[in-house]
């Protein structure tokens, strides 16, 4: 009496897998895009530490807190910076003073090394400050 059918269309042998491509595909772009990331944020993260830490450089030397009052002592500063974040040792680092304006500028590449190419990520890193802000 209460006997239900499911219809079940025949399992064919060749229409077994059909839907692994398109997934191997999407897999493989994320997995690429996973890759990218990985290589890439933590260059990216380094920069904007040393971008950070320019322009704390130029604010103590602009106004001449202690330890920032000659250029050899803020590139002692730079130089302790440098080696806290990997900065690489090629790393061009100016001071220029203008009265009582201040602008630091770091300039540098970072290779980034994926499996079939090396991409150089430059660095551009300018910080300035002024004494009349305090």
């Amino acid at each position: 009496m209460g006997r239900h059918f499911v219809l079940r269309r025949p399992v064919r042998t060749t229409e077994r897998g059909e839907g692994y491509g398109q997934l191997i595909a999407v897999l493989a772009v994320v997995a690429t895009i996973g890759f990218i990331l990985f290589k890439t944020l933590p260059v990216y993260w380094r920069e904007q530490n040393v971008k950070n830490e320019l322009a704390e450089l130029a604010r103590k030397y602009a106004i001449g807190a202690k330890g920032y009052i000659t250029e050899k002592e803020l590139e002692n500063q730079w130089l302790k910076i440098s080696n806290e974040f990997n900065v690489p040792e090629e790393a061009k680092f100016t001071v220029n003073r203008q009265g009582g304006k201040v602008t630091l500028k770091v300039q540098y590449t970072e290779p980034i090394n994926f499996l079939v190419y090396t991409y150089d990520w430059e660095v551009n890193a300018e910080a300035s400050d002024s004494t009349g802000r305090y």
